[in-house]
């Protein structure tokens, strides 16, 4: 299944089903591998702000999403809470923060 289509499905179980966190989350992993960034954020604030997720990984994504777009105060406060969820990225965030392309998902 290529990225076109994983995003039609996800989008269709989220429009029968939109508290389906891992459908939401599948389409933001997918939308920010497309570059789509913006629409990948709306996922993103929709897993934490609304559907109250703890996934470090959420956060960390919506972390570097923040800083490539300029909001550092934004960034910090996720990637803190991504650690405070899951200590061990600490290892992994090293050096994270240096790149300064647009978007950068990882």
């Amino acid at each position: 299944m290529n990225s076109f289509e994983l995003i039609a499905q996800t989008t269709q179980t989220i429009a029968s089903n939109p508290s389906d966190v891992e459908a939401h989350k599948t389409r933001a992993l997918i939308l920010c591998q497309m570059q789509q960034y913006d629409e990948a954020m709306k996922d993103l604030n929709t897993l934490i702000d609304t559907l109250h997720t703890d996934d470090a990984e959420i956060y960390q994504l919506r972390g570097t999403l923040r800083m490539n777009q300029g909001d550092k105060t934004g960034a910090l406060a996720d990637m803190r809470k991504a650690l405070d969820l899951n200590p061990q990225l600490l290892q992994q965030l090293s050096g994270e923060f240096k790149s300064t392309e647009k978007g950068h998902c990882q």
